[in-house]
């Protein structure tokens, strides 16, 4: 009999190419992964891995053995959501992966609502970037993830993961409050703001890579004064009127800034939040929850987001 277990360490050994990307990626040792592997091919029966210098080979024999790793996992996760189901929905701990301000705006509302509707389920929240969160899916270390359409999510029709859309988040434009576009209930995100000194994330992060690319299809690319990650840190350099940010929606909401307008942008920005699950698994309750906390996301008001007094 073949042990899922190894199955799977098989299978993330064709992912991450290397015992030692692999042992990293499951937070285990190379020798475990090695040991593992000698073991899997012994209940096969055929050699599974070759070594070619300090290279682990997938064989042909392991290649025919994945093609059916797909659908043994999807139905693993089928049972346990039927047995989740035949229990009462009671399946223990669910480890819910999402970055920052999906936890704060989507996440924890979801799951204050949860702890009333369905008090068997356990929750474990954990912080996990765009970057990261399909291998922690992949390898198990997470069940569900709020994540968004980067370059990081899995493609399309991959039959590891499924997919299920949250909401459309649009980014808004944050300004000063004595800023001359103040004024105005919308913005043109070429005609008002490609002139700006822009504050935005670093090259290679989510947040940059989204505004860039809406920046660039509408003819211009912004002129970046200052490179900052943290959002807080964003709300104080446009308070002090050193420039203006095109801003996610959940980074914003329920902030309280002073000297502090937002303003929505025509042809803005906008990024896809999805839950990424396995295939074959059942991310409910928590999807519904999470699409209602969604739908309350505030939107910018006519007046001043945050006056000081």
């Amino acid at each position: 009999m073949i042990d899922v277990r190894r199955l799977q360490l098989l299978q993330a050994l064709e992912h991450h190419r290397t015992v030692a990307a692999t042992a990293e990626a499951l937070n285990v040792t190379p020798s475990a992964v090695s040991q593992q592997l000698a073991v899997l091919a012994r209940e096969a029966g055929v050699p599974l891995v070759e070594r070619q210098g300090r290279r682990f080979l997938l064989t042909g024999a392991a290649r025919v053995l994945l093609q059916r790793a797909h659908v043994i996992f999807a139905e693993m996760e089928r049972a346990t959501a039927d047995l989740a189901e035949y229990t009462g929905g009671d399946r223990g701990v669910i480890r819910v992966g999402s970055f920052s301000t999906g936890i704060s705006d989507l996440v924890a509302p979801a799951l204050a609502r949860l702890r009333t509707s369905h008090p068997g389920w356990s929750f474990e929240v954990v912080q996990a970037e765009p970057e990261e969160s399909a291998e922690m899916v992949r390898s198990g270390r997470l069940d569900v993830a709020l994540t968004m359409s980067t370059r990081h999510l899995p493609a399309a029709g991959d039959p590891d993961f499924r997919v299920d859309p949250v909401m459309v988040e649009l980014l808004d434009a944050i300004l000063p409050y004595q800023h001359p576009l103040a004024t105005r209930t919308s913005l043109h995100l070429a005609e008002d703001l490609s002139d700006q000194d822009w504050i935005m994330s670093a090259p290679g992060t989510a947040w940059h890579e989204c505004v860039s690319g809406a920046a660039n299809q509408a003819g211009f690319q912004p002129r970046v004064v200052h490179t900052v990650n943290d959002f807080s840190a964003v709300f104080s350099l446009v308070q002090a009127g050193l420039g203006i940010a095109l801003m996610p929606r959940l980074a914003w909401t329920g902030l309280h800034a002073p000297q502090i307008v937002v303003r929505g942008v025509r042809e803005t920005a906008r990024r896809h939040i999805v839950a990424l699950s396995r295939a074959g698994s059942t991310p409910e309750p928590l999807l519904t929850a999470v699409r209602e906390a969604a739908s309350k996301v505030p939107v910018p008001s006519v007046g001043p987001f945050a006056i000081a007094g």
